[in-house]
C-alpha cells in the first residue's frame, strides 16, 4: 500500500509538472493536444501538485507509524 501511494504521488506529481509545461509552451504539437484532453486541469496545474503533495504526506506518515509499531 505505501509503494501504491508513493506511485500515486510520483505520477500526479509528473503530470503536474507536464501540464504546467504544457501551459507555457501552448504552441507546439503536443501542448495543444494535452490541453485539449486534460481539461481544467491544463489552466491550473497545481490542483494536482496539491494532490501529489497530500499523498507524499500521507506516505510519510504510514512511513512513521510503522516504523513507530515496530
Amino acid at each position: 500500500m505505501k509503494s501504491f501511494i508513493l506511485f500515486l504521488a510520483l505520477v500526479c506529481g509528473g503530470v503536474s509538472f507536464l501540464l504546467y509545461t504544457d501551459n507555457q509552451f501552448v504552441s507546439g504539437n503536443w501542448a495543444g493536444q494535452i490541453c485539449r484532453s486534460a481539461g481544467a486541469l491544463c489552466h491550473n496545474p497545481q490542483l494536482l501538485a496539491f494532490a501529489a503533495a497530500g499523498l507524499l504526506a500521507l506516505w510519510l506518515l504510514m512511513i512513521f507509524v510503522s516504523a513507530i509499531r515496530d
